[in-house]
């Protein structure tokens, strides 16, 4: 047996190989293991952690200097000579022996200013220098254990948190108040954590964002795919929970119905049905919505709907006991979960006829499916400085470079076709990539070549859509589904197809945030009215006027446009335990963002709105609500929003006092 694996019994070797788990502290690698991982890591990762071990500056210079990667690929090889490669990966060998055996890095910590220098070599392209800050905050998260943002605080006696939710956000939250102290619980309405992850069992189902940048800072996983699937990243959200020990603090299976702030007594009360199914009453100080909206299924108001006599469903109530072999199945819409269930079963039914409303823009997915080799994850797991650069290229390959392409260019000639030169390179690409995916069936091209600019709905990777519509057993319909006979389906031209099943692929209520729960604030104010069903805002997608010590994670555009949902929930949840700490600190009962702060935020969300890709006239995505308006992603760089969100600021916020009960509750 392995000695970096030794002490695991054989099934527990078992285990961790096909499922990973999270990083263990200690692993070490044998001198050939470390050789092997090097062999085939990314080099530019590799090259900056030469560098901090080496402190040789000549690491940062030519021929050292890897070339900018095109697409959403790892670039791996950094685009340097075969030469070059070979003598950067001997040094690295050289660093992660030294490191192994207790050697420190030359620089330990690089400055912000050289931080950006050495991200600028990393990535093949000039990294703005306002990105320093971050990015060295972000990286020390993650490799030297850095985690402290705040002071702690004590928190008052009698303070009290409800977390409504156990997925990705909900985790989020539960990190931050255990380090905080704070006595909380967590209301979760299914059965078990993971949120939309425990939902959406469908074939297929997984991330179509890199599984390392799909991590929580707190708890870095050994992933066992670059793109995991649902089974393993539900059992990392176990395994997250048993970590933090938290599973005591969350109640399954218990719904909050209605939430009323009690202006008198400056607290929340909550009407929840519990566990047995009867309605009981909670109190809290600080609550906190960790609901997300990709939960409630849209359906199609079609005529006929309901009268089918086959299996019908949405793909996020997959039937458990559902086997599609040798059946006549429909699907209903191609987005994300449409291109993940088509591929997957496929070369099981007898027919398959996709219907598409428009086409999607879909990138290159070269490590679809594709494991991580075992060296690698060993080096993943025992080598912090490479893990931390390896994040980082991802953190900016799928975050702030791929922003600057959706931001429209005012003075760019073409904007039928791309929104600036960055955008209408990457509409090249992927045509040039999808031509060559179908040559031999042009006839799909007229079908599936978008005629908007890419990115103005959610990019899709490519992980076997092109080959499968290829198949002799599948169909590709572009005309509109009018009706819902006993028997199939009926095409706005007229023409019927029988089916024995027919999934709905066809989205969520993305718009309608909280549509689940009545809130009420000041006033009797119901929040549901506020936003008017489906245009919700708040200061900084966490907060609403008139509605106290009530916050959100993940509320209205707070969903990254292309990046780490993770990362900005711990973000967000990062900013409430600061808002929480100064309460402490200065006594206060309640704090709400004000009007005037609400207003102003939100008509910077909508102005930065109207010249993104998003709203590119002609093309429908459910990223607006019914109006037009943005209301579900944040139009922001990542470095935009940690700017606003690094330190709180109480100026925009009403602070409502203590109540006398609160004042002397508190330490």
């Amino acid at each position: 047996m392995d000695g970096s694996l030794r002490g695991l019994t054989v099934h527990a070797l078992e285990e961790t190989e096909r499922t990973g788990g999270l990083i263990r502290e200690g692993v070490r690698l044998t001198a050939d293991e470390i050789r092997t991982a090097v062999s085939i890591a990314n080099v530019p990762a590799l090259l900056m952690l030469v560098f901090q071990m080496t402190g040789d500056e000549a690491w940062l210079e030519p021929p050292f200097q890897p070339t900018r990667g095109k697409g959403l690929g790892d670039h791996d090889s950094g685009g340097l000579a075969e030469d070059v490669q070979e003598t950067i990966r001997e040094a690295a060998v050289q660093a992660i022996r030294g490191l192994q055996e207790g050697r420190h890095p030359a620089i330990p910590t690089p400055s912000p200013a050289l931080f950006t220098r050495m991200m600028s070599v990393c990535m093949g392209e000039e990294i703005p220098d306002g990105y320093g800050e971050m990015l060295s905050s972000e990286f020390a998260r993650r490799v030297t254990q850095d985690r402290t943002d705040h002071e702690a605080v004590p928190p008052p006696k009698d303070f009290k948190v409800v977390l409504i939710g156990a997925g990705v956000a909900g985790i989020a939250g539960a990190h931050q108040l255990e380090e905080m102290g704070v006595d909380y619980v967590i209301l979760e309405k299914q059965p078990d954590s993971g949120g939309n992850w425990w939902q959406n069992t469908y074939p297929g189902c997984g991330v179509d964002t890199p599984s390392h940048l799909y991590s929580f800072s707190f708890a870095q996983n050994d992933w066992t795919k670059h793109f995991e699937l649902r089974d393993n990243i539900q059992h990392y959200f176990h395994q997250v929970i048993e970590h933090l020990g938290v599973r005591d603090r969350i109640r399954f299976g218990v719904e909050v119905l209605t939430a009323r702030f009690l202006e008198a007594e400056g607290a929340w009360e909550l009407t929840v049905r519990n566990e047995q199914g009867r309605e009981e009453k909670l109190r809290c100080t600080v609550l906190i919505s960790a609901v997300g909206v990709l939960n409630r299924p849209r359906m199609l108001d079609i005529p006929g709907m309901g009268t089918f006599e086959g299996k019908s469903f949405h793909s996020a109530e997959w039937p458990s006991e559902f086997d599609p072999a040798d059946k006549r199945v429909a699907i209903v819409g191609t987005g994300a979960s449409s291109m993940q269930i088509a591929p997957a079963i496929a070369d099981k039914v007898e027919s398959l006829t996709i219907f598409q409303r428009s086409p999607q823009w879909v990138a290159p997915f070269d490590k679809f499916q594709a494991r991580i080799p075992r060296e690698l994850r060993l080096l993943l797991q025992s080598c912090t400085l490479y893990r931390g650069w390896y994040w980082l290229r991802l953190f900016w390959q799928f975050g702030d470079k791929v922003i600057e392409a959706l931001r429209v260019d005012p003075d760019w000639p073409h904007p039928q076709r791309a929104v600036n030169a960055r955008n209408d390179g990457h509409r090249v690409f992927f045509t040039k990539y999808i031509e060559e995916q179908l040559a031999g069936r042009e006839d799909l091209l007229p079908k599936v070549l978008p005629d908007y600019p890419p990115f103005g709905k959610r990019i899709l990777l490519d992980n076997g859509w092109y080959q499968t519509l290829r198949r002799d057993n599948v169909e590709l319909v572009t005309e509109a589904v009018a009706e819902v006979t006993q028997k199939g389906l009926v095409t706005a031209d007229g023409e019927h197809r029988d089916f024995d099943v027919i999934i709905w692929a066809t989205g969520f209520e993305a718009a309608k945030f909280l549509q689940s729960i009545d809130v009420y604030g000041v006033d009797e104010v119901r929040l549901r009215d506020v936003w008017e069903e489906d245009n919700p805002r708040a200061y900084l997608g966490m907060s609403v006027p008139d509605f106290p010590n009530f916050f959100m994670l993940g509320g209205p555009n707070s969903f990254p446009g292309s990046g780490s949902f993770m990362y900005f929930m711990e973000v967000q949840m990062r900013y409430l335990r600061g808002l929480m700490e100064d309460m402490f600190n200065q006594g206060l009962g309640a704090l709400d963002a004000t009007h005037e702060a609400n207003e102003r935020y939100n008509q910077m969300v909508d102005d930065l709105h109207e010249r993104t890709v998003w709203t590119h006239p002609g093309m429908s995505t459910y990223y607006r609500n019914s109006r037009g308006r943005v209301v579900f992603v944040m139009p922001f760089l990542n470095l935009e929003y940690w700017e606003m969100t690094n330190r709180t600021d109480l100026e925009n916020y009403t602070v409502r006092p203590a109540t006398v009960e609160t004042r002397t509750s508190t330490p």
